[in-house]
């Protein structure tokens, strides 16, 4: 491949950054070309990608007897990237690029030390990878660079007809106004030693008395000039990140055109026309200065300066940075604004705590793709160190949320239990007791949240007291003595039955159903008997132990007999303190099968109700 050829290639293949049209609508989340793994997105693979990515990877250059073998197999390597991207085509490009890029870099990385690669190529690829970041990356649409006259300079200066500027220290890349600017430093120019022949007799007549023609010795000695300025240029260029961004900021042919427009201003004696060289071809002076030039810096751009990569890999390592950043401080300005958005109600609550959440995860998704990018350069390679936004605030706020949620079901759970035409003083009690709890723990929460949780504790209390309530004892010993006959209406305030099957060894196992009524007492549904006959199956109230606390054992038995048989053969003992005892076991098992009445467990704990449990 030679240097012109590419150009050529280059210019009808990457548009300049100018033509691109990104939309500014453009999520700064979604996938950002070959830059970032969007984590939406799976990275397709192909026969092409997998082959490089293994030949990339399995390259060893220590299987090579000489330096010319390892250079010939890793430029062939890169020659390949390049031929699969452009085989891939315009609309596939991104693809490939993205499928082999950690593969690549790697490669170019761990051959670099070995000064075996032509640098040329490896600009090549580099600006590949740059283009493809531009033109998917709207952090990037902003970045303006200078024109080529300002990294050349005259040397010969008095001879130019050109008025222009030729101060040796400048600003050589430009943003538009309120961007970052990215290359602050000052460089110089380029110096472009070129001077006009002077023909003389004397010289004339040596030649013809060697026998040599004119014409071909001064190719000669153009040919060795220009050689020089390509080392020359090649000099300027290592490690000139601002010269990089000209490169990747503009097509190969327009630069080119550029700098013989330059030339052309400021060396007038430069021929324009074609000069028949020895291969037959015509190509004018400026024509091959410029080419020297362009591939001096070419090469010097893909030449890696110890520490750190080239020039291009160090640029695309500050344009991979800049992208992070933006996406960064993007997420962080969004995380920002519902951090101070107050919550209204718990639909509010539970929305704010998902984005929040949601942002955290899209944060630590980015950071984690930083630490695997292989595009970055680590501080000790020569690269800066990617400011992650403090998060302290979100994080506060998003603790204090998960807090206010969990408080905000209590109350739902309490207001849930509101619906009931009654409550029992001790219910009533438990309930008040509840609320007045949850306005203790609102220290815990940030004081934008203190209004939602306060309004909703205070409603909550409002609908409790607002209900009447009556005498726990009379209460239960009416429904532990009257217990419902009618099945048919029970049933129909049961909205869900739990099964739980027994097995005593005596019998055969037999089931019971328990679920909750609408006033969140325990029902059961059993066999009114559990051997033959069993008479079918009855609903029946079952009484709180605290019922049977002041009961004869006759009493008990009394009350067992209008429940289904199961009761009396799981809770009956010897003795009424026995029984008691087993009774409250038995309520505490049935009552923890229906969710809705594990608060009512946990509220006659507190009031030792179910004391017996434990003796």
């Amino acid at each position: 491949m030679q240097g012109s050829d590419l150009n050529r290639g280059d210019n009808n293949r990457v548009p300049s950054l100018n033509a691109l049209s990104v939309p500014g609508s453009h999520d700064k989340n979604e996938n950002t070309g070959a830059l970032v793994k969007s984590s939406n997105e799976k990275i397709k693979t192909t026969p092409a990608g997998e082959y490089l990515t293994a030949a990339l990877g399995d390259f060893d250059p220590d299987q090579f007897e000489s330096f010319a073998a390892i250079s010939d197999g890793a430029n062939k390597l890169l020659m390949l990237v390049l031929a699969a991207v452009i085989k891939a085509g315009a609309a596939r490009e991104h693809e490939i690029l993205a499928e082999i890029r950690d593969a690549v870099f790697s490669f170019i990385r761990k051959m670099e030390p070995k000064r075996v690669m032509d640098t040329m190529l490896v600009s090549r690829v580099r600006i590949l990878y740059i283009r493809s970041l531009l033109a998917r990356s709207p952090e990037l649409q902003s970045i303006k660079v200078s024109s080529v006259e300002r990294f050349l300079e005259k040397t010969n200066a008095g001879h130019s007809s050109s008025s222009r500027g030729n101060s040796p220290s400048r600003s050589l890349v430009h943003y538009d106004p309120g961007s970052r600017t990215v290359f602050p430093e000052e460089v110089h120019g380029f110096k472009v030693n070129i001077k006009q022949e002077k023909k003389s007799k004397l010289s004339s007549i040596v030649l013809k008395l060697r026998g040599i023609d004119q014409e071909t010795w001064r190719q000669h000695v153009t040919g060795g000039k220009l050689r020089e300025i390509t080392e020359e240029a090649k000099a300027f260029a290592i490690g000139n990140k601002s010269l990089a961004a000209l490169f990747v900021h503009t097509p190969a042919g327009e630069l080119q055109r550029q700098i013989r427009s330059w030339l052309a201003e400021n060396y007038d004696f430069l021929s324009v026309a074609g000069v028949d060289c020895v291969g037959g071809s015509s190509n004018s002076q400026l024509e091959l200065l410029s080419t020297a030039i362009m591939d001096g810096w070419m090469a010097g751009l893909g030449t890696a300066q110890p520490p750190s990569t080239d020039a291009l890999g160090q640029l695309l390592s500050e344009y991979t940075k800049r992208v992070y950043s933006s996406q960064l401080q993007h997420l962080k300005d969004i995380a920002g604004t519902l951090a101070t958005e107050e919550a209204e109600d718990h639909a509010h609550v539970n929305k704010l705590r998902s984005a929040l959440e949601s942002v955290d995860h899209k944060r630590k998704k980015i950071l984690q793709q930083m630490r695997n990018d292989s595009a970055l350069l680590t501080k000790e390679q020569g690269g800066s160190p990617i400011r992650n936004p403090s998060t302290a605030a979100e994080d506060a706020r998003l603790a204090s949320l998960i807090s206010l949620d969990t408080i905000l079901k209590e109350v739902k759970e309490i207001t849930r239990q509101t619906s009931t035409s009654f409550l029992t003083k001790l219910k009533k009690k438990a309930m008040l007791a509840s609320l007045d709890e949850l306005l203790e723990r609102m220290p815990s929460l940030l004081d934008i949240d203190h209004p939602c949780a306060k309004k909703q504790i205070l409603d909550a209390r409002k609908l409790v007291e607002m209900i009447p309530e009556r005498d726990d004892s009379l209460d239960d010993e009416t429904r532990a003595l009257q217990p419902q006959a009618d099945s048919t209406s029970s049933a129909e305030i049961v909205s869900q039955w739990n099964v739980l099957q027994f097995n005593t060894g005596s019998t055969a196992p037999f089931i019971v159903k328990c679920g909750a009524n609408s006033s969140s007492e325990l029902v059961i549904k059993a066999d009114a008997r559990v051997e033959e006959p069993k008479g079918g199956e009855i609903i029946r109230v079952v009484p709180r132990p605290s019922v049977l606390a002041d009961m004869s054992f006759e009493e008990i038995k009394m009350v067992f007999d209008q429940l289904p048989e199961a009761i009396s053969l799981l809770a009956l003992a010897r003795t009424a303190d026995g029984t008691r005892a087993r009774y409250s076991r038995l309520y505490r098992t049935l009552a923890n099968k229906v969710p809705s009445l594990k608060d009512l467990v946990a509220e006659l704990d507190k009031g030792g109700m179910l004391k017996d449990v434990r003796t």
